[in-house]
């Protein structure tokens, strides 16, 4: 099942602050524009967009509980860097606001922070939009806009996640164990 866009824009909204709204809004159509732009679902990207943020604003210590509760495994970079818990916690959320939502929306929900070892088309446009949706202006941004549609989405993605992977490490940010296998298994493995 997919929640209508107005169904999930009017329970995002009643959650995010004005300026988290409007970067999901954002997301979703940049989201709905990849998926055109290499012929999946514009709706369900669309909608996936919108709802990944849906734990963005939720206190990290609030996080952290939930994801105990929720029996997530919390790793210790997930400890000191609580927000990183925003996207799995959703997803599991997710699944008990929107009874029957397909599981496809709620694995790209809680695959957009650090990614997954697989990964469906649809959880890599989400990610892909969450980097390069219009608001972000980090030095790449544009360049990789430019290659929507004109590289694979999986060659996208790896590109994608090589900018994020490199500001982790410019930025001497505490790198996720799951982040590490992302690379290994999708960036890396582009590469040869």
């Amino acid at each position: 099942m997919l929640p209508s866009h107005d169904e999930a824009h009017r329970a995002v909204a009643a959650r995010l602050s004005p300026a988290a709204l409007a970067h999901s809004e954002r997301v979703a159509e940049t989201a709905a524009a990849i998926a055109a732009a290499y012929g999946m679902d514009t709706d369900a990207a669309r909608v996936a967009g919108l709802l990944h943020d849906w734990h963005r604003e939720t206190p990290g210590e609030e996080l952290l509980a939930r994801a105990r509760e929720l029996g997530i495994p919390v790793t210790d970079v997930d400890e000191s860097v609580t927000y990183l818990l925003h996207g799995p916690v959703a997803a599991r959320d997710l699944a008990e606001v929107f009874p029957g939502i397909a599981e496809e929306i709620t694995a790209a929900v809680g695959a957009h922070t650090y990614g997954a070892a697989s990964m469906t088309p649809l959880a890599k446009i989400v990610y892909i939009a969450d980097v390069l949706e219009p608001g972000r202006r980090h030095v790449r941004a544009q360049a990789l806009r430019e290659q929507v549609g004109a590289m694979s989405l999986d060659r996208l993605f790896a590109a994608t996640y090589a900018v994020s992977f490199r500001h982790l490490v410019d930025t001497g940010r505490r790198i996720h164990p799951q982040t590490v296998a992302v690379w290994n298994r999708h960036v890396a493995g582009e590469r040869r």
